[in-house]
């Protein structure tokens, strides 16, 4: 397994907090969801229909 270092603005990681919390899991399970989810071409909110671009 590895770590990762990733800087958020304050907004942004009071906003990530809540997130999680309405979702009940901790941070770091909210972001590796959502990681898997973009990276296995699952819905993304800037990339309807999911994916990341190859270009």
């Amino acid at each position: 397994m590895q770590k990762i270092t990733l800087r958020l603005s304050d907004e942004l990681n009071d906003k990530l907090k809540a997130a999680a919390a309405a979702d009940d899991r901790s941070v770091n399970s909210y972001l590796v969801a959502l990681v898997r989810s973009a990276v296995d071409g699952g819905e993304t909110t800037n990339r309807p229909g999911g994916g990341l671009s190859t270009s």
